[in-house]
């Protein structure tokens, strides 16, 4: 029985299940897994989510079956010889005749050095030259046992039985030197977090990698900086990296084997042991020689995937010394700015804060001063109706806290008082209604009075009887607003 690759895509997709868990899991039932249909279904995800369209496509649901590709030449070198079997286009197989020029298709070679995407490590690009032609392969996929290469001729023509030489892309230097790195991550990331650190998944591309794992909460950055040292201690010990082929009853007895999300191949599996064997993984990706080849490991990114699920962003090699200088550049004009040493800012920062909370609570009493004034002001013009004050008018703009402490003055200060305040907020109107417990007893109520003057402002609101809120869009009917404020107050008061 064989799980559909669109199943496979769909848990991974949807639900975040990682699609090595998946194929682990149905070997060890003893179910195959169509991978090919998954890798053409996630590299299209992957293309569509950055926003452009697939730059191949073609159908590989061939009918038939496909001859089975010799691929381990792409553990022992960037090139190798091959020879053309055939290419699909359209869901077939086609096995004679010239391949179609600049048509997007899937070429099949007995052998190839080209790594198909699988086990989180992305498919090769490079090149396929015969004698008449030269073929660009875009990405590399599978088919069942057939490593595809897709692409399409862009140099003369090549023909099916051709001998070709085939040169993967440099690119994949990177990617070997990223791939290592995750095997060393792994092996940080139970010395400093603990052995319940499970991998979850990887993705792993020329310029950076991911690492899922099961953990409980972020990573602190003390934990980050021993995980960062650690993986750069064994860089620059330049440890062997060897890898060999045993029995998988065998394999599994290895001390301190790691199995979660490496590629099967039947009974057989693949090991990956760096230096004396402290990092011991099933692995068929590529990786590189020695430990040293990877330059130098960052970490640049940690957060949440799901519940329990972490993801590290990483780099090496290029791409770490770019983040570092990144973030010298950044460290450099902090340091011009503050006028101060790198070792200084902390200090300089924290003085800076400091001083900005002292002139936050200077301007938060300005404020109250300028509040209170305008309060006063408005208090000292409000009209009387029904044995009561009505206070109504506009106040200059203030937090919305310190609003509330003015009404709340004005009610004290009043004793018997309808108040209707107004003030600015970027380009719209706050408004504030308060009465005095005496006239709610007497039927007035603040929320029904703010909602009838909103409605002028092209707003609305609602509160309590004795205090109400709102907002209103449009600040040139301010006027308007405060004026039926005034009447509906004098309304209700003389009832």
């Amino acid at each position: 029985m064989t799980i559909k690759g669109r199943d496979v895509f769909e848990l991974h997709t949807t639900y975040g299940f990682p699609p090595d868990l998946t194929r682990q899991m149905a070997q060890e039932q003893g179910l195959e897994v169509e991978m090919g249909e998954y890798n053409e279904l996630m590299r299209i995800h992957e293309e569509k989510s950055r926003g452009k369209a697939s730059t191949v496509q073609v159908a590989l649901n061939v009918t038939g079956g496909l001859p089975t590709t010799d691929d381990r030449p792409k553990w022992l070198g960037p090139t190798c010889d091959s020879k053309v079997l055939g290419w699909i286009a359209d869901n077939q197989f086609h096995t004679q005749g010239t391949l179609p020029a600049q048509s997007e298709i899937g070429l099949i070679l007995d052998r190839t050095c080209f790594y198909a995407e699988q086990g989180g490590q992305v498919g090769d690009k490079g090149t396929v030259r015969t004698p008449t032609g030269l073929f660009e392969v875009s990405q590399t996929t599978t088919v069942g046992n057939a490593t595809v290469h897709l692409g399409q001729v862009t140099e003369g023509r090549i023909e099916v039985g051709q001998q070709a030489q085939l040169a993967v892309s440099s690119e994949r230097e990177f990617t070997r030197k990223n791939h290592t790195a995750t095997h060393l991550l792994h092996w940080a990331l139970h010395r400093v977090l603990g052995e319940h650190v499970e991998q979850r998944g990887s993705k792993v591309k020329p310029d950076e990698f991911t690492f899922d794992f099961s953990h409980t909460g972020p990573m602190t950055d003390a934990e980050k900086a021993e995980v960062e040292r650690l993986v750069n201690e064994r860089i620059y010990q330049d440890l062997p990296v060897q890898w060999r082929e045993l029995a998988i009853a065998e394999a599994k007895k290895l001390p301190g084997v790691r199995a979660f999300f490496g590629d099967k191949y039947g009974d057989t599996v693949r090991i990956v042991e760096i230096g004396d064997g402290f990092s011991r993984e099933f692995c068929g990706g590529t990786h590189l020689d020695h430990t040293g080849q990877a330059g130098l490991f960052k970490i640049v990114g940690e957060g949440a995937v799901g519940k329990g699920l972490r993801r590290l962003t990483c780099v090496t090699a290029r791409e770490a010394i770019a983040a570092v200088q990144k973030e010298d550049a950044i460290l450099a004009e902090l340091t011009a700015r503050f006028h101060c040493q790198a070792e200084e800012l902390p200090a300089r920062i924290e003085s800076m804060q400091e001083e900005i909370k002292r002139l936050q609570q200077q301007l938060k009493k300005g404020a109250a001063t300028d509040l209170q004034s305008a309060a006063d002001k408005l208090l000292a013009n409000a009209t009387a109706a029904g044995g009561a004050k009505v206070i109504v008018g506009e106040m200059p703009a203030g937090p919305e806290e310190q609003m509330r402490q003015q009404v709340d003055r004005l009610r004290q200060k009043a004793a018997s008082a309808v108040i209707v305040i107004a003030w600015p907020v970027d380009s719209e109107v706050q408004l504030m209604t308060a009465v005095t417990e005496d006239l709610v007893k007497r039927g007035l109520h603040a929320g029904k009075l703010i909602g009838q003057v909103a409605q002028v402002l092209g707003g609305k609101g609602g509160g309590k009887p004795t205090m109400a809120q709102a907002g209103g869009k449009d600040p040139s009917k301010l006027g308007e607003a405060l004026q039926l404020a005034r009447e509906l107050a004098n309304q209700m008061l003389a009832k």
